[in-house]
């Protein structure tokens, strides 16, 4: 696979809510960034405070680029909020216009760096806050 179908291939593991899957598209020692909301650790987790937040989470891209060892690509998330601290009231629809940019190493996903834009249906502050005090996002 090349870098933009592997991207294609993790953004469908997402979508289907897949760890494993989606794993297995990153190196041993892969990151997962996202600076707004303070999330830094080491490949994805099966479960934590991000999937107890909302359900039914969609990566929809909607522009890639490429380079040499990376892919950017703007997209837009949604998901059915699951309240608390933070989110819209339970079944609501929250959404944020991101863009994410994959680094990659031997044709892996060596580092995950999501970009925050527009959100509608939550307080970022507040979720950095809940996903602060626990040990995975």
């Amino acid at each position: 696979m090349n870098n933009v179908e592997t991207t294609l291939a993790f953004v469908a593991a997402y979508n289907d809510a897949d760890v494993e899957r989606m794993n297995s598209l990153m190196t041993e020692d892969g990151e997962v960034l996202m600076p707004a909301i303070g999330v830094n650790k080491v490949r994805w987790q099966p479960s934590g405070p991000a999937s107890e937040m909302a359900r039914d989470r969609t990566i929809e891209v909607r522009r890639i680029f490429t380079g040499d060892d990376v892919v950017a690509f703007e997209f837009l998330w949604h998901a059915i909020s699951k309240g608390g601290p933070g989110l819209a009231p339970v079944g609501e629809r929250v959404t944020m216009e991101n863009c994410i940019v994959l680094s990659f190493r031997d044709g892996l996903i060596r580092r995950y760096c999501e970009y925050i834009g527009r959100h509608t249906g939550m307080d970022l502050l507040t979720i950095a806050s809940r996903l602060a005090g626990a040990t995975s996002a």
